[in-house]
């Protein structure tokens, strides 16, 4: 086949871009640019660059920079305005490189898009496509490629999912490849130095100060603008107190911060909103979920509402459920589905 492999200049892609070739495909990479004020040579382009002459393949640079402002960095922004926890992530891999960047190449003659990603595209009896955790549970995926379109899934590849992240990066050291030791990027990409306090005033949002209340009501301290927490949150409260108290809550109409001890965040459930499904839901169902990439799966039960939201309830119930984050709902290995999440608690919800 004709792939193109989405190359960042990282370990990840450039493995796969080598597993696709030593499988005897045609593989063309393909690069990024995505940032503002970045030109076509970065240390991330450079790297990209070397690999592909390693490999021996072509490179094509993809200026998606205005696409990436309009979509993702306003979609950023936006959110922090309204009061959510953006997860710009799962959008850019929805938006940006399952969209804008799957069309481009589509365009260009190629059969197929692949990138580093660790998860699986599983295809079942009926030939119907999910996309499947990773073998690795350190390194799944498979959360943040939840929002990627259904009808996309036949023509992607994720060469990585059976590999460990060890395996990978073995892989890429016996084949010589130029980034085997390259260390993995743990910071938004657009966000300097990962100071998002500082990248949100200079785009001119900006809390003011307001009083941090537990609760109960009282007072304990303040703080510095909503904008600056986020639930679940314990450090960098300035609270003077022996308790171990976690913003619960962040209430933009009085602009006070809730805070409680942990316990406190527990939830029984959450209203989730734009639904995207790999199924066909029954109007409620048991499965699994996350509200967070990093936690263990937890029991759920979903029912569906008249206006295109669902109820996800939580038998044993979730900790530190965050509005604007993603609920991603599981059957064992694969995903069936997500949704973001709106906001804690389930009741007047007006579940059919």
């Amino acid at each position: 086949m004709r792939f193109a492999v989405a190359l960042s200049g990282g370990v990840d892609s450039a493995v796969a871009a080598a597993l696709l070739k030593e499988a005897g495909h045609r593989v063309t990479g393909y690069h990024m640019i995505v940032l503002p004020g970045e030109s076509h040579s970065t240390p991330a382009s450079e790297d990209a660059n070397r690999v592909a002459k390693h490999l021996n393949i072509e490179l094509r640079v993809i200026d998606l920079r205005e696409e990436f402002r309009e979509s993702i960095i306003s979609y950023f922004n936006e959110s922090y305005r309204r009061g959510l926890t953006p997860n710009p992530c799962v959008v850019c891999n929805d938006v940006i490189k399952f969209g804008v960047l799957l069309e481009e190449i589509l365009s260009q003659g190629e059969e197929a898009i692949a990138t580093g990603h660790y998860a699986r595209i599983v295809r079942d009896e009926r030939q119907r496509y999910y996309i499947g955790r990773a073998r690795s549970d350190k390194k799944d995926q498979a959360y943040f490629l939840s929002r990627i379109k259904r009808e996309k899934l036949p023509l992607i590849h994720f060469p990585n999912g059976e590999l460990s992240k060890d395996e990978v990066r073995e892989k890429a050291e016996r084949l010589g490849i130029p980034v085997h030791g390259k260390k993995d990027s743990q910071e938004i990409c657009f966000i300097p130095d990962d100071n998002y306090r500082a990248f949100l005033l200079n785009y001119g949002i900006e809390g003011s100060q307001g009083a941090i209340v537990d609760t109960q009501g009282e007072e304990r301290a303040r703080h510095k603008g909503l904008t600056q927490y986020t639930i679940g949150q314990r450090k960098g409260l300035g609270l003077q107190t022996g308790e171990r108290l976690y913003v619960k809550d962040l209430d933009f109409s009085s602009n006070r911060l809730i805070v409680g001890g942990h316990d406190e965040l527990y939830s029984d459930g959450l209203v989730a909103y734009d639904l995207n499904w790999y199924i066909d839901p029954e109007p409620s169902f048991d499965c699994m979920c996350k509200i967070r990439s990093s936690m263990r799966a937890i029991p759920a039960r979903v029912e569906l509402l008249e206006n295109g939201r669902s109820v996800i309830y939580f038998p044993e119930r979730a900790w530190a459920v965050t509005p604007g984050q993603l609920a991603v709902l599981y059957d064992e290995e694969v995903v069936l589905g997500s949704g973001f999440i709106e906001r804690s608690g389930i009741e007047s919800a007006g579940a059919t």
